[in-house]
């Protein structure tokens, strides 16, 4: 796998179990269903190569290809100062990648053959297979597989899977980290020009191929088509909801009142017996009254309203309360005058169309 593929990898692998092993088995299908082609990243070429021998051999050769002729080295990554070995190989350039090429004498490999059904989930598959009748635990290796063929009348496939000790990787893998090189595709084969499509790395996953820009642009559309099928369900959830208000709505008019009749009619009697509210006619009484007026107190009854007025122009404080609608003419009940000169007044106001 590339170095895009593998960070995406990486992010995935820090979600939690559940949602990294849901995430990539949906991956998988799609790829399967999409019939998408996978890129070959262990023919990828990068600055360094490091190859591991077989197992008699001891020791590994690293080859630096960023100079027109290659140079090689041999290094042991046990050694305790292989990362300064390496770091000086690497010099002061920074934001390389190593691919690693394992002899498959190294590795453990097997060829099964599994219904063709099994695709999207092999990697679970090859892991269940490897722990039931293997002395490995999947944990305790790298591993990576791929399709050597495939009987269509039988519908199955024949799966080459291979694995490796992770006791014979990590050190070197941890070399590569400490001298700032990046591990990039871990791949199997006799040399770099005879190697088998798999990367040690991935651990049997398959993501979706193709630049980094491509599969974004795939996450960012499966996004939107969830918010599509999300607000489309919002939509008709509501919808839904409000036909069945209305039709609720309507049976229970159709259905006719809840409580009987003369129930119905003391209520409405009451209701057309009931003095507006407060607030409204002191609002519009207030609003009423001329600039030189001012209200101090309003008193509701069954008659009407009684206010009391303190102004300096008594008649032009009846004139203007004389055309207030739902009221009639006022009726001056008192006046006094103040020790200001103004006028201090008591007027009611009939109910008109009130009962």
């Amino acid at each position: 796998m590339g170095a895009t593929q593998t960070a995406i990898s990486a992010r995935v692998a820090r979600l939690p179990s559940a949602g990294a092993a849901f995430l990539r088995e949906a991956i998988d299908a799609s790829a399967h269903r999409l019939g998408l082609r996978e890129v070959r990243v262990d023919r990828a070429l990068l600055p360094f190569t490091i190859r591991i021998g077989g197992a008699g051999a001891s020791g590994l050769i690293l080859t630096d290809h960023r100079a027109g002729r290659p140079r090689s080295y041999r290094l042991d990554a046990q050694a305790d100062d292989f990362a300064e070995q390496l770091l000086a190989i690497r010099g002061g350039q920074s934001g390389f990648a190593a691919k690693v090429v394992v002899d498959p004498d190294c590795c453990f490999a097997r060829t099964l053959v599994l219904p063709s059904a099994a695709l999207p989930r092999m990697r679970a598959v090859l892991e269940q297979e490897l722990e039931a009748t293997t002395p490995f635990r999947p944990d305790s290796v790298y591993g990576d597989w791929f399709v050597e063929g495939e009987d269509a009348e039988a519908r199955t496939l024949r799966v080459r899977h291979i694995v490796l000790k992770r006791t014979r990787l990590d050190p070197l893998l941890e070399g590569l980290r400490r001298c700032g090189l990046a591990p990039g595709p871990v791949t199997v084969g006799s040399d770099e020009a005879r190697t088998m499509p798999v990367d040690l790395l991935t651990g049997g996953y398959r993501a979706l191929p193709g630049s980094a820009g491509r599969n974004l642009g795939l996450l960012i559309g499966a996004g939107l088509l969830l918010l599509t099928a999300f607000w489309g369900f919002r939509q008709h959830q509501v919808s839904t909801l409000a036909t069945l208000e209305e039709a609720f709505v309507t049976a229970r008019r159709a259905a006719g009142p809840v409580v009987p009749a003369p129930i119905q009619a003391s209520r409405a009697a009451l209701l057309a017996g009931r003095a507006p509210s407060i607030a409204r006619t002191w609002d519009a009484l207030a609003a009423a009254l001329p600039d030189t007026a001012s209200a101090s107190a309003l008193r509701l009854n069954a008659a009407g309203a009684e206010m009391n007025v303190t102004a300096s122009d008594e008649g032009a404080v009846i004139a203007a309360l004389s055309g207030v609608p739902g009221f009639g003419p006022p009726v001056l009940r008192e006046a006094r005058t103040e020790a200001d000169g103004r006028r201090y007044l008591v007027l009611a106001l009939p109910w008109i169309g009130h009962r």
